[in-house]
C-alpha cells in the first residue's frame, strides 16, 4: 500500500512581500491625499480669467495719481449790499473789467426814500450841535469882554486912587470921596477875580462840551456817508480788476440783500484743486511736489494748502505751478498729476491689482512651482502708488502671485488654475 506524501506548502519571496507593502503605503498615501484635498476649500479659475505677476525688487516711486483742475488764485464775489431791482446791465458775462468799473445799476424806492430821511434828520442834529458850539464860542468871548472891561475900570480907579491921595493929604479933596474911590477899587478887583474864576470854568466846560460836540459830529458824518452809501450800492461796480466769469442777472429781477450778483476772477495766476484719496490723508504734507504732462512737457507744482474735510472718500488741495506755467490755460481745465509723498526707496515690489482692495494687501494668493495651484498665505504690505504695493513680509523676489480681483474667493484657501 503506498504511503501518502506531505506536499510541503512553499513561503512567498521576499520580493513580492517588498511589492505588496509599497502598494499598501501607495493606497494609504493617496487615501490621505484625497481626505484631504476633500478638507481644503479649493476654487477652480480658468488661467485666461485671471492676472498673475511676479514679485520684483525695484525703486518704488512713492508717488499717487490725483485729478485736479485749473482755477483762478484769487476770486472775489458779487454780493447786494442792498437789495433792489435789477434795472440795467452795464457788461456782459464773460469781460475783462477793470477795478472801479460799473457793472449793473439796481433800483430800491424803500432806500431812496429811508436815504433821504435819514439825510434830514443827520442834517438837522449837525445843525443843533453847531448852534450849541456857537454858542459855547460866544459865551467865552462875552466873559473875556467883561475880564477886559473889568481890568480897565481898575486901571482908571488906580490912577484916580494915586492921585487923590496927594489930594487928600492936603486936605484937597473931602476923605469920604477919597474912600469911595478905594471901596470901588476894591470892589472892581473882587469883580475882576470872580470874573477869572468864572472864565476859567466856563473854559472846561466848554472844551469838555466841543470834545463831545466833535465825537458826536463825526459819528453823525459817519452815519450820513453810510447812508448815502447805502444809495450808492445800488450801482454795483468791480472790486477787483479781472475776468467777470459769472453775473446771472436779468433786468427787471428783484435781488435781496446779500444775493449772490457774479464772481471776478484774477487770471494773471491760476491754481491746481485737486481731489486726493483720503488713505493719503495723513503723508500729504504742504510744499510736496508734483509733476504732470501737458502737450508732451513735463511741468512741476508745489502744494500750498490742505483741506482736511474728507467728502466721499476725499479730500481736497492746492496746488501751485513751480516755474513757468503752461500757456493757454483755462478755467475748469482738467489735469493728471502724479503727487510725490516720499522718496525712491528700493523694496520688493508687487504690481497692483484687485486684491488690494479686496484684501486689505494682507493675505494674497501665491502660485506654487507647478503653476497649477495656488494657495493662500498672510503678507504685510506698506507703501503704495499707482504702479505698486510695497511687500515688507511674506513673499521672496520672484514668486508669482494672482493679482486680480478675489472677490468670488474671500474665503477659499486654494486656487486650482485650470487650462
Amino acid at each position: 500500500m503506498a504511503m501518502d506524501r506531505v506536499i510541503e506548502k512553499k513561503s512567498r519571496p521576499l520580493w513580492q512581500w517588498g511589492v505588496l507593502a509599497l502598494l499598501a503605503a501607495v493606497l494609504l498615501w493617496g487615501g490621505s491625499v484625497l481626505l484631504g484635498d476633500a478638507s481644503v476649500r479649493t476654487f477652480r479659475l480658468p488661467q485666461q480669467q485671471t492676472t498673475i505677476a511676479a514679485v520684483q525688487y525695484g525703486a518704488f516711486e512713492d508717488v499717487t495719481p490725483i485729478r485736479g483742475s485749473i482755477q483762478p488764485f484769487n476770486s472775489v464775489f458779487l454780493d447786494a449790499v442792498d437789495g433792489g431791482v435789477v434795472e440795467q446791465v452795464l457788461v456782459e458775462e464773460g469781460s475783462f473789467v477793470e477795478v472801479g468799473q460799473a457793472l449793473l445799476q439796481l433800483s430800491n424806492t424803500d432806500l431812496r426814500l429811508n436815504v433821504a430821511r435819514n439825510d434830514t434828520s443827520i442834517t438837522e442834529q449837525l445843525n443843533n450841535l453847531s448852534n450849541i458850539s456857537n454858542g459855547l464860542e460866544t459865551t467865552t468871548l462875552n466873559t473875556e469882554r467883561q475880564r477886559i472891561e473889568i481890568g480897565y475900570r481898575i486901571t482908571v480907579l488906580e490912577r484916580q486912587q494915586q492921585r487923590l491921595s496927594q489930594l487928600a493929604s492936603d486936605s484937597l479933596v473931602s476923605q469920604e470921596q477919597y474912600d469911595s474911590v478905594v471901596d470901588e477899587l476894591d470892589y472892581q478887583r473882587k469883580l475882576l477875580a470872580n470874573t477869572q474864576a468864572r472864565q476859567t470854568l466856563e473854559e472846561r466846560i466848554r472844551k469838555d462840551r466841543m470834545e463831545q460836540i466833535a465825537l458826536q459830529v463825526k459819528k453823525l458824518e459817519e452815519n450820513l456817508a453810510l447812508s448815502q452809501s447805502s444809495f450808492e450800492n445800488l450801482l454795483v461796480r468791480a472790486p477787483i480788476s479781472g475776468q467777470l466769469t459769472s453775473l446771472p442777472v436779468e433786468v427787471g429781477e428783484n435781488k435781496t440783500r446779500g444775493q449772490r450778483l457774479g464772481q471776478i476772477d484774477v487770471v494773471e495766476q491760476y491754481k491746481i484743486v485737486a481731489q486726493v484719496d483720503e488713505y493719503y490723508i495723513t503723508r500729504v504734507a504742504v510744499d510736496q511736489s508734483a509733476r504732470f504732462l501737458l502737450a508732451g512737457q513735463q511741468y512741476q507744482a508745489r502744494v500750498i494748502k490742505i483741506y482736511p474735510e474728507v467728502t466721499a472718500g476725499t479730500f481736497e488741495i492746492d496746488l501751485v505751478f513751480d516755474g513757468t506755467p503752461p500757456a493757454n490755460l483755462r478755467r475748469g481745465q482738467t489735469l493728471q498729476l502724479d503727487l510725490t509723498l516720499g522718496s525712491a526707496v528700493k523694496s520688493l515690489l508687487l504690481p497692483l491689482g484687485g486684491f488690494v482692495q479686496d484684501t486689505g494687501g494682507n493675505w494674497v494668493f501665491a502660485v506654487d512651482s507647478s503653476g497649477a495651484f495656488a494657495t493662500r498665505r498672510n503678507i504685510r504690505t506698506g507703501r503704495r502708488n499707482n504702479r505698486f504695493v510695497e511687500v515688507l513680509e511674506g513673499l521672496q523676489q520672484g514668486e508669482r502671485v494672482i493679482t486680480s480681483s478675489y472677490s468670488q474667493m474671500l474665503d477659499m484657501e486654494r486656487i486650482q488654475l485650470i487650462e
